[in-house]
């Protein structure tokens, strides 16, 4: 019997989702809007080859728990290409920094997770907003993952789209 080859295979594998709700991008809580305003960093995530960590993650701070995001940046058009692929936060209740934490997931292998990280670390940043209370970053992460649903993530505020996953 012939092997059979999917051509198409890469291109579904480069597929992603987006869901653009302006009504949730309006709803979007007031307080956390003012938070998010400012105060954002970036740098790259994995090196060129898309095989390890940049070295710029050791800028992170080790002493700050706070809230990111994975974005896609193939520069096509310098500063306006981006997309927001993933948003987490590092609760320093549980011990982490966002160096830590963000660290971490170049071994995740949550299924979206390894396939961000495998098919487009090379063009992977990471987008970080250093803070220090807990309920503060929680209510944060959860307010932008519930009004920009990024095509990552397990879970949303609004819907139970697919099963909770955890971290680690």
């Amino acid at each position: 019997m012939p092997e059979v080859i999917d051509m198409c295979y890469r291109h579904k594998l480069l597929k992603w989702e987006f869901e653009l709700d302006v009504d949730k991008w309006n709803s979007l809580d007031p307080d956390v809007k003012e938070i998010i305003s400012d105060g954002w960093l970036m740098v790259k995530y994995m090196n060129d080859e898309g095989t390890g960590l940049n070295k710029d993650i050791e800028s992170l701070p080790e002493d700050k728990g706070g809230i990111y995001s994975f974005v896609l940046k193939p520069e096509l058009i310098p500063g306006y290409h981006i997309y927001i692929m993933y948003i987490g936060r590092a609760r320093r209740k549980k011990e982490f920094s966002l160096k830590k934490r963000c660290k971490t997931y170049l071994k995740d292998n949550r299924l979206e997770i390894e396939r961000m990280r495998k098919l487009l670390g090379s063009q992977l940043y990471l987008r970080y907003l250093p803070l220090e209370d807990d309920d503060l970053i929680e209510k944060v992460e959860s307010e932008l993952i519930r009004v920009i649903l990024p095509p990552c993530n397990s879970r949303y505020p609004d819907y139970n789209v697919l099963p909770e996953v955890p971290a680690f």
